[in-house]
């Protein structure tokens, strides 16, 4: 009778091991390459037509909605905050927020999405931050507060809160169409989310954007 011979079973048993973690990260890399991926960039200068022209050119790259900046002065009761505020397509831009009203028109009164973090940086005229159950206060009744917003003094009308922020929970925003309408002499295009198909295609687009000196903003992975 032939011995058998354990070592053989040894090395099939490894092979067989390899070869399933090849399928397996053969497979994760499919999946990898056929996700798209979103993050946003920040540029130290405006993006002109051009520019964005340029940035459609990056292989993968399918989508790109830009964002403007207006910096202005939020004041809210006897506190003020200098802030800049950002004009995004809420429908585009990777937002998370609860909304503090059912229905808003979007008119020649700024509605604001404000970060669940963002209250923090209001200061009296002392410098002092408010406490932290007047800002419970603030955000529990979001809806009802009404912020003026000032540039160097000047008044720019009042602005009302329509959503609380969780994620990003520091910023504010504004619908970009409104913000280009009512400040079109304040706003400046300087930021944007970029949407990419494929995980090489991420990666290379990234190393490519901070080469030109674009600043790269994580948002995750969008879908598969």
């Amino acid at each position: 009778m032939q011995k058998h011979n354990i070592y053989k079973d040894i090395v099939l048993l490894v092979a067989a091991c390899i070869a399933a973690a090849g399928i397996v990260k053969g497979i994760q890399f499919w999946n990898q390459e056929q996700s798209a991926y979103e993050f946003t960039i920040i540029s130290q200068s405006e993006l002109t037509e051009s520019v964005v022209h340029e940035l459609g050119k990056i292989t993968g790259l399918y989508q790109f909605t830009p964002v403007s900046e207006c910096s202005i002065t939020l004041k809210l009761e006897e506190y003020t905050m200098e802030s800049t505020v950002k004009g995004v397509s809420f429908d585009d831009f990777p937002l998370k927020w609860r909304s503090e009203q059912t229905t808003f028109r979007m008119g020649n009164a700024p509605v604001l999405f404000l970060g669940k973090d963002a209250f923090q940086e209001f200061t009296d005229i002392h410098g002092n931050p408010p406490g932290k159950s007047q800002i419970t206060e603030w955000i529990s009744h979001a809806s009802e507060l009404k912020i003026v917003l000032l540039d160097q003094e000047k008044p720019l009308g009042s602005a009302s809160i329509c959503g609380i922020l969780e994620e990003p929970a520091a910023g504010i925003y504004m619908d970009r169409a409104q913000m280009e309408t009512l400040y079109q002499e304040l706003a400046k295009t300087t930021a944007g989310c970029v949407k990419i198909q494929g995980y090489a295609n991420l990666k290379r687009a990234k190393e490519i954007l901070m080469e030109a000196g674009f600043q790269v903003e994580e948002a995750g992975q969008e879908s598969q």
